[in-house]
């Protein structure tokens, strides 16, 4: 993972500590006014702790039965703080920081390790500087033109454009994976980044990947040839949803082959979305990837894009304009 994704991390983390804190101590001078008796209470609290650290070091005889003695104070006092901010409607732990990690307490570390939220969020920012390049949010819904389909293709357009709608509107983390079919230039990548974008506005950690990058990656990291720390299969392993665009398009070749495959089961076996687009047909699928892999894309949903490429039905448009003019 790269310094900045780590950095950014811990940043947000400590922010979340201090944040906690503060709403903490707003909560015990709130208290403090209104149950001053708490206060007197609380003091005791950090009193008798003083005293039984004291005593824990301490060589006199008697100093078990003084532990034990400061330690029954100091429980008693803790339950009439609890009765007092029940009688008063406030919850046991309203004087507490409530911290967004109960684990680490925001802090990022337990016992010396990186605790899981950090984990988290270190690939979560590392998702979004990857998806940077990309320029996901950038396209939606709204612009996917059904006009330039035509008759049937229309209708079938129309069908895959409203489930899509759809999967985006009632995603969860274990939606089902989607395989996108159609020739070149029939709106595969236009959807399923208008599906990134709305995700990425809810929140959700999608990772976007064009075949031929991801390959490339791979075997760039498997070999040490990579100029960055970043483990794509770590990305791949952590996002709410993975989109893998124009598979067929990367070189034929075994690793890539394996690879693929080994990314399916990886997300299958965590039971993770996916989208595939690609312009192969299922036979070409399973010529090129093993008929193993073909009956793990079984269980996609498989939208079949229809109509004509409409680069080029854009093209043409364009130069008749231009004619025209």
């Amino acid at each position: 993972m790269r310094k900045e994704s780590f950095h950014r991390a811990m940043k947000t983390v400590h922010e979340r500590h201090d944040a906690a804190e503060a709403a903490a101590e707003q909560r015990r001078l709130e208290i403090a006014l209104k149950i001053p008796e708490i206060t007197v209470l609380t003091n005791r609290l950090t009193q008798t702790c003083t005293q039984i650290t004291r005593a824990v070091f301490s060589k006199e005889e008697n100093a078990q039965k003084a532990i034990e003695r400061l330690m029954q104070e100091n429980l008693s006092a803790q339950e009439k703080i609890k009765q007092l901010l029940a009688q008063n409607g406030y919850p046991a732990d309203y004087l507490f920081a409530t911290y967004t990690c109960a684990a680490c307490s925001d802090t990022g570390y337990i016992d010396g390790a990186q605790c899981k939220c950090l984990k988290e969020l270190i690939v979560q920012y590392e998702i979004e500087s990857f998806n940077a390049q990309n320029q996901i949010s950038a396209v939606t819904f709204s612009q996917f033109d059904l006009s330039y389909y035509n008759g049937d293709a229309r209708t079938q357009m129309e069908r895959v454009f409203a489930f899509c709608q759809q999967y985006a509107d009632q995603f969860s983390r274990n939606a089902v994976s989607i395989l996108m079919q159609g020739g070149v230039g029939l709106g595969k990548t236009h959807l399923s980044l208008s599906i990134a974008s709305a995700l990425m506005e809810k929140g959700y950690a999608v990772l976007y990947l064009s075949a031929p990058d991801l390959f490339r990656k791979l075997q760039n990291e498997y070999y040490g040839k990579s100029e960055t720390k970043t483990d794509t299969m770590d990305l791949i392993r952590a996002a709410d949803l993975v989109i893998i665009d124009d598979l067929g398009a990367e070189l034929e070749n075994q690793f890539n082959s394996m690879a693929f495959y080994n990314i399916v089961n990886l997300r299958q076996n965590i039971m993770r979305p996916m989208i595939i687009n690609t312009n192969l047909s299922f036979k070409e699928i399973e010529q090129r990837y093993s008929q193993r892999m073909m009956s793990r894309l079984l269980s996609f949903r498989c939208l079949k894009f229809a109509g004509t490429d409409i680069r080029q039905i854009k093209m043409r448009l364009q130069y008749g304009a231009a004619m025209g003019s």
